[in-house]
């Protein structure tokens, strides 16, 4: 297993991302304060490591969580399961040359894909695992030279589509199928400035289709909002923003006292939710401010 080691970098604050889950009625409403999380001793994890970008996929009646895990040299994709109400790491599950985060995972017609952000090989890459959760492989990749993160794939009315974030700009791309040709969107980029990032996979809920998108207003990680995508199709593309956000924000003298920027929700059979997110203010450290979005 890899050293982990601080993070520091790129956050305003001395403090740490982690992550928790969490159940609720409503995907849209969550009592982050009453959220499981993450226990890292029991884990011998350090507290002052970054994990962050947590999503969920079950399989055999179990649940998995793949998240941004930090190494000595770069974050690497880590899993752990969960038994017995308790979370339990199982290890690095994808470790390559460069940073990766953001592990998108789902299943299609037997076959478990994952879609982690690997910006710093210029390419969109699609993973599928010989031996779940780990022995990842690449399937094709997607989208070339291009530095694109947090990529969501999605599919409506037999069509493929794929948000991605290029510096500030939220693209859209389309494609026949998930091992398709995928070319831009003819309206992206869709938007410019706050909530181009993705935050998590899209939701169905009450009727309507939602994306949800990270708020960097006065700082990078500050909130989820979400947007209910009102009109998609290959050639147009229409969103409004929900009332009742932000979805997800600071929650006091917590774990997340200073902002949260990802979930991933997964409806369960008895009609409540499951949810995995992430928390930016997890450890002691001294709290610094700056006027500088950190995007």
């Amino acid at each position: 297993m890899k050293k982990p080691v601080p993070f520091f970098g790129r956050k305003i604050t001395g403090a740490y991302y982690s992550i928790a889950t969490g159940t609720a009625l409503n995907p849209l409403q969550w009592k982050v304060s009453e959220a499981k999380v993450f226990n890292r001793k029991d884990n011998n994890i350090s507290s002052k490591l970054l994990m962050a970008d947590p999503f969920l996929h079950q399989k055999d009646g179990k649940w998995y969580a793949f998240f941004e895990i930090m190494s000595e040299k770069h974050a690497d994709i880590g899993v752990a399961v969960e038994e017995n109400g308790a979370w339990k790491y199982l290890g690095i599950a994808l470790d390559e040359t460069v940073h990766l985060s953001y592990p998108f995972i789902f299943e299609k017609e037997g076959t478990i894909y994952m879609i982690p952000e690997t910006k710093r090989h210029s390419q969109v890459r699609l993973y599928k695992t010989t031996n779940f959760p780990f022995d990842w492989e690449v399937e094709k990749v997607l989208i070339k030279d291009k530095r694109l993160v947090d990529a969501t794939y999605f599919e409506k009315d037999e069509v493929s589509y794929l948000f991605a974030t290029e510096d500030k700009y939220l693209r859209l791309y389309v494609a026949d199928s998930l091992h398709g040709e995928f070319t831009e969107h003819p309206q992206s980029p869709l938007l410019s400035g706050n909530y181009t990032r993705s935050a998590g996979r899209l939701l169905s809920y009450d009727g309507k289709l939602i994306r949800f998108a990270q708020d960097h207003f006065g700082g990078y990680g500050r909130a989820v909002y979400g947007f209910s995508i009102d009109s998609i199709s290959k050639t147009y593309y229409k969103e409004n923003t929900l009332k009742n956000n932000p979805i997800l924000k600071n929650q006091g003298e917590t774990w997340a006292k200073n902002g949260m920027h990802h979930i991933d929700i997964h409806k369960l059979p008895n009609g409540t939710y499951k949810a995995i997110f992430d928390g930016y203010g997890y450890g002691t450290e001294k709290i610094t401010f700056s006027l500088k979005n950190n995007f």
